[in-house]
């Protein structure tokens, strides 16, 4: 049962986005929502499918050299390649990680599920080991679902 004050941010985003009429308003206005959830996101972004390739979207953080990623490759293609959510509790000691920056340590990803198509997804880094829990995974796919219900009200 989502509570408190991640229920308060899937209320916010959803409400906040309702009236943004294209993707990229969309996704940059959640990213907004989502990054100021907490001081322990150092880049919070979305990946937008194109074919086979994620596609860098809206984004709040330092420049990423990774604006197209494979879906096979790192944990963004891993998850949006597999349709599941992905926490990497230290990206040091997972080979499949794609560095972005030195000093990330954790990160999350959870998939932009229309069914079973991925639209693409949202991914946060944190500079702080282990920082994602399964409530914050929980927290995200309900937000994802939110964006995912939206997205196809404006195509």
């Amino acid at each position: 049962m989502i509570s408190g004050k991640r229920k308060q941010l899937i209320d916010n985003v959803r409400i906040a986005i309702a009236d943004e009429r294209t993707e990229i308003d969309i996704l940059r206005t959640a990213a907004q929502l989502i990054d100021s959830f907490s001081n322990g996101y150092n880049w919070t972004g979305f990946y937008i499918m194109h074919g086979d390739v994620l596609v860098v979207g809206p984004y709040i953080g330092p420049q990423t050299p990774h604006t197209r990623i494979e879906s096979n490759q790192g944990i963004c293609g891993l998850a949006a390649s597999g349709k599941r959510s992905i926490i990497v509790d230290d990206v040091n000691a997972d080979p499949r990680y794609l560095a972005c920056s030195t000093i990330t340590r954790s990160e999350i990803v959870v998939p932009l599920m229309d069914g079973d198509t991925c639209l693409g997804e949202i991914d946060i880094d944190s500079n702080q080991p282990s920082f994602f829990t399964a409530k914050d995974k929980e927290m995200l796919e309900s937000i994802a679902a939110v964006i995912v219900d939206r997205l196809k009200e404006i195509s």
